[in-house]
């Protein structure tokens, strides 16, 4: 498949979501449509949607997915997430920059890692130790902040090992 063909293919998979996502009432099942619309367009096979804390003081566990380890957590599901929230600040009252999802949303940037494990500037430790527990390999991962109508950050959409569909080996995610 050319690259006319596979954005002509992924503008019409958006101009899909987007009008099924304008009709949704349900806030977990926007927020799973929203999540699994976005793996499906970058070909992740996870993903994890936060959101901010009434206090706006960290960042909760909404939904998470890992194809490859057929995990579905939150959302819809009825399977609790009992991971802890990721803190927006640390105990001396500095943002806490170590972290990639909290970093998205402090600063209202993307960020996109190729390589986890080689990545200076985080802090991937939760990742190792989820790694280890499952025998996955957290590689790629695009961490993109969501904001309301209003411009203010509401969450963090994080998508984690891009897939090549011709070679299934994980890659970085495109910058374009």
């Amino acid at each position: 498949m050319d690259n006319t063909s596979d954005l002509f293919r992924r503008l019409e998979q958006l101009n899909t979501i987007g009008a099924a996502l304008s009709k949704e009432r349900n806030i977990d099942r926007l927020l799973e449509s929203i999540l699994i619309a976005a793996k499906t367009i970058t070909h992740a096979d996870g993903g994890t949607l936060y959101r901010t804390t009434e206090d706006g003081k960290a960042l909760r566990f909404e939904i998470l997915r890992t194809d490859s380890l057929h995990i579905a957590m939150g959302g819809t599901t009825g399977n609790a997430i009992n991971f802890p929230n990721l803190p927006l600040t640390k105990d001396n009252g500095e943002t806490n920059d170590s972290m990639v999802a909290a970093y998205a949303a402090i600063h209202d940037k993307t960020v996109n890692i190729a390589d986890a494990y080689t990545e200076a500037g985080f802090d991937f430790s939760g990742t190792r130790s989820f790694d280890e527990r499952t025998g996955y390999r957290s590689q790629s991962f695009l961490t993109v902040p969501m904001k309301n109508h209003e411009g203010e950050i509401i969450g963090v959409l994080q998508l984690i090992n891009a897939v090549d569909t011709k070679t299934q080996q994980v890659n970085s995610f495109s910058s374009a």
